[in-house]
């Protein structure tokens, strides 16, 4: 409590114009993790700036390349990829972060090999198997699709690769 006292003295003691006081607060929010542009947007809101002036300091942060929402995706997507979701998981994380659908589209197409590739789902199946193994066929091949559904996977992609994962427990029971 102290601390925050502490800084909006100083912050009044300069006596800073809006805008200089909205860009520090984007870049401080900006020093913890990469942002979208309109997530950087919605903490400005959140502190009470117009919009002229969230505007103007999105359009300076983007400028210093602070706020570049194509790269922003890019490494969201980039860091993902290798925790099994789908591409219907990671639009939908994206679009909640407020990247334009023609920039996930476009990103999402360079990866489209890495993303529709099935065997990552079927691995993602045989680390689950253990829960399935004991279930009534339909049961099993029920909660695994939704399993990979919650994932993002598509429909297509989660029944091939349950099919696969279903004969390979029917052949370990043999």
């Amino acid at each position: 409590m102290a601390k925050m006292e502490r800084r909006k003295k100083k912050r009044d003691r300069t006596a800073q114009t809006p805008f200089q006081e909205a860009r520090e607060i984007g870049l401080v929010y900006l020093s913890r993790r990469a942002r979208s542009a309109h997530e950087v947007a919605q903490r400005l809101k959140q502190k009470e700036f117009s919009e002229e002036v969230i505007v103007e300091v999105l359009s300076e942060l983007g400028r210093l390349r602070f706020v570049d929402d194509r790269a922003y995706a890019r490494r969201w997507i980039e860091a993902r990829i290798d925790k099994a979701a789908g591409a219907r998981k990671l639009s939908q994380d994206l679009r909640r972060k407020g990247i334009a659908v023609d920039v996930i589209d476009e990103l999402l197409s360079e990866y489209s090999a890495q993303l529709g590739n099935p065997d990552r789902a079927v691995d993602l199946l045989r680390k689950q198997v253990w829960r399935y193994r004991s279930l009534e066929r339909e049961k099993a091949q029920r909660r695994m699709l939704g399993f990979l559904a919650r994932r993002g996977y598509d429909a297509k992609t989660a029944w091939e690769s349950v099919e696969h994962v279903w004969k390979e427990i029917e052949e370990d029971e043999v």
